[in-house]
């Protein structure tokens, strides 16, 4: 088709319409005003045809009750769990407990499967017990607070062939879970698509082409307040900060005559410290670094200022003229560091808590 014989192009209207003749400007005007409504009309007409949507995937109603949690364990990163889960589906092939993967799972089993047809639909559970990988955060250790999932996607179908439907308004957990060190602050279930960057071979998606699935997430919010666990892990290292804050203290006319008590009471804080950080914390491990962690290395630093301190000391000692900067030094420093000290404590002890 050509640009002069378009719809809505005014030359095709410049031929054969009745009532209008060639030739002036009202008939110019005549023509375009035609030419608008046809077009009007013509708008009109094609925004009332609707292409016809896709057809939906199937569904399946889901859910989940916790039974049990036990054995959270920080160093592998995984957590053990009792649930039942069920699916209410259209038809019996669909049934979704039948197709379950569970994507961070280290060793699962199923049991107890069942199913009953209730009306027009069918209605499927299974008991499953678990452990599951997590990625625990430890960096407020022992105030800490850990988000525990469990992902569950079909097998074989994915998004655009099944998906799931959370039902929130049955699923839920046993309120008598106890969870050593652990309180339950949160639990729910939703259904998110998860993407992976592959076609896995599937000759229905183009080559090179992303897959999605539908994946069910049964998610539970854990809250430690071990307030004794924090005393027992973290007193070593407030004892070895009183120890290096009195050492700032021990003086005397003759700096010499002492100055072996106070590197001895250094030393002393320093190892203290060290024995105290290698039995309690996790530096050092993929964990990072604790709340108790950052407590003994602030004692730590805090011993070291003193030792330094205490070197600046002795060597300026010597110049009488400088015993009494050295001594105004000495003061300086050590209300200086102590502020610093605790203050640090508190603001990341009370991040930590809050």
């Amino acid at each position: 088709m050509g640009k002069s014989d378009r719809p809505c192009s005014g030359r095709l209207f410049s031929h054969g319409i009745p009532g209008i003749r060639k030739g002036g400007w009202g008939n110019r005007v005549r023509r375009r005003l035609v030419t608008l409504l046809l077009c009007t009309f013509a708008l009109t007409a094609l925004s009332g045809l609707s292409v016809a949507p896709a057809a939906a995937a199937p569904t399946c109603r889901v859910g989940a009750y916790v039974t049990d949690l036990y054995g959270l364990e920080v160093s592998p990163r995984t957590i053990n769990a009792d649930f039942w889960l069920w699916s209410v589906c259209p038809s019996a092939t669909l049934d979704a407990t039948r197709r379950l993967e569970f994507v961070n799972a280290t060793s699962v089993t199923q049991s107890d499967r069942s199913v009953e047809k209730v009306g027009n639909e069918y209605w499927s559970q299974v008991k499953v017990s678990g452990t599951f990988r997590q990625q625990f955060d430890l960096s407020e250790y022992p105030f800490d607070r850990q988000d525990v999932r469990i992902q569950v996607e079909d097998s074989e179908f994915n998004s655009s062939q099944f998906a799931y439907i959370a039902d929130t308004a049955d699923s839920g957990y046993d309120h008598a879970i106890n969870l050593e060190g652990f309180k339950i602050r949160g639990f729910g279930v939703r259904v998110v698509t998860h993407t992976y960057r592959t076609s896995f071979g599937d000759p229905h998606i183009t080559r090179g082409k992303n897959s999605e699935y539908s994946q069910f997430v049964i998610a539970l919010k854990l809250e430690r307040d071990d307030l004794a666990g924090f005393i027992r892990q973290a007193w070593p290292a407030y004892v070895g900060f009183l120890i290096s804050f009195i050492s700032y203290w021990i003086w005397a006319p003759e700096f010499l005559t002492v100055l072996g008590a106070r590197f001895g009471i250094l030393g002393a804080s320093l190892f203290s410290v060290v024995v105290s950080m290698r039995a309690a914390g996790l530096t050092g491990t993929s964990f990072g670094v604790t709340l108790v962690d950052q407590i003994h290395l602030a004692t730590l630093l805090y011993t070291l200022v003193g030792v330094g301190c205490t070197t600046y000391i002795l060597w300026s000692w010597s110049r009488t003229e400088r015993r009494a900067l050295v001594r105004r030094t000495n003061t300086v420093v050590a209300v200086t560091t102590t502020a610093i000290y605790l203050i640090a404590n508190a603001v990341s002890i009370g991040f930590a808590v809050t």
